[in-house]
């Protein structure tokens, strides 16, 4: 295989996430008027399993097919089970069920306006999205995590991009693909901010559709999927778990915990300032998590997602990111095909 086909066949992962990115990069802010929320899990348990199961009553429903005058039944085919939940789960400007949770006059969420947010002092030239449009995220608790409702759309849309990455190339060059858009049009260059917490929704999310059929291993386990979320039975696509945010949602999704990285030091100095007004003179971390747990959840690639060190500067340059994602494609096809088994190296 050529070069340039592996570059066709990604461009729409691509295009599309960066496209996107212009008008829909938000950001939350999980430290002004922080206080106690009831949990929300149960609720949103509900609304994305009778989703799920809406996708499945459709990808059944798409199986009849007909060419000229001859009629007939395509079983279980997956491409139609996945665009029928990516109909349900996933959007262009905004998340689904990020607009369900935003809209909800029932769901205990925090909202804050952006000219009382830890963001209000930044400029135009500093962050053009936040600024230009105002827009942040409600803050809502999901078990015991509190977590940005933005955070839905990155673990469905975003984590599906991290999805198809993984399945034409490995889990490495999903993660680096995360680090790139984050540091572009989804974070570091529209809104200033770099949200480990958003990398961390995305790789949930890899994890999450590639268990609807479990084709490939976990990408965070690296073991085999047990339990896909989705089987073909009597040639007819059945569901045969429940989702729970339980299993994907941890403190790695909280901005407040796992601590956000910025464009340079003047934005740094008066996002930090804000933090220490509205949270009585602390500083990101709010609190401190039990690393081990995670450790056990994300081994090696936990340092891709999880920054417990405080707010700081990001330091490399954008540059090198693209050469290196870049390299790590080319890379590939020295090794394996398209569909094959992946890096010989991580390459991230």
């Amino acid at each position: 295989m050529k070069n340039h086909t592996l570059a066709i066949l990604l461009w729409p992962i691509i295009s599309g996430v960066f496209i996107t990115g212009i008008v829909c990069a938000a950001e939350v802010d999980s430290f002004t008027n922080r206080h106690e929320l009831a949990d929300s899990r149960v609720v949103l348990n509900k609304v994305v399993n009778s989703w799920l199961a809406e996708a499945i009553i459709t990808a059944n429903e798409r199986s009849l097919f007909q060419i000229g005058d001859k009629k007939g039944i395509d079983y279980c085919n997956q491409v139609r089970l996945f665009e029928a939940l990516k109909d349900k789960l996933t959007g262009f400007i905004v998340g689904k069920l990020e607009s369900l949770v935003t809209d909800s006059a029932d769901l205990d969420t925090i909202r804050v306006e952006f000219d009382k947010s830890i963001y209000r002092d930044l400029e135009f030239s500093e962050s053009p999205t936040i600024s230009l449009t105002g827009r942040l995220a409600v803050l809502l608790r999901v078990g015991d995590v509190y977590l940005g409702a933005d955070k839905f759309g990155h673990f469905f849309t975003e984590g599906f991009s991290y999805y198809e990455m993984y399945t034409a190339v490995d889990q490495y060059s999903a993660l680096q693909f995360g680090d790139l858009t984050e540091s572009t049009l989804y974070g570091e260059l529209t809104t200033g901010v770099f949200s480990y917490a958003d990398l961390a929704a995305n790789l949930n999310g890899l994890r999450f559709w590639n268990s609807v059929l479990g084709l490939k291993p976990d990408p965070i386990s690296g073991s085999a999927v047990t339990k896909p979320l989705v089987q073909c039975v009597d040639k007819k696509w059945k569901l045969m778990e429940t989702f729970d945010w339980r299993t994907h949602v941890d403190p790695t999704w909280d901005e407040a915990i796992n601590c956000s990285a910025f464009r340079n030091e003047i934005i740094l100095d008066k996002v930090e300032k804000r933090i220490a007004d509205t949270s009585h003179g602390k500083s990101c971390p709010l609190m401190t998590v039990d690393q081990k747990a995670l450790v056990k959840k994300y081994g090696d690639l936990l340092p891709y997602i999880f920054n417990p060190d405080g707010n700081k500067v990001l330091q490399e340059p954008l540059k090198p990111k693209f050469e290196r994602y870049w390299s790590t494609i080319m890379g590939h096809l020295k090794t394996s095909s398209i569909f094959g088994s992946g890096l010989d190296e991580k390459g991230f």
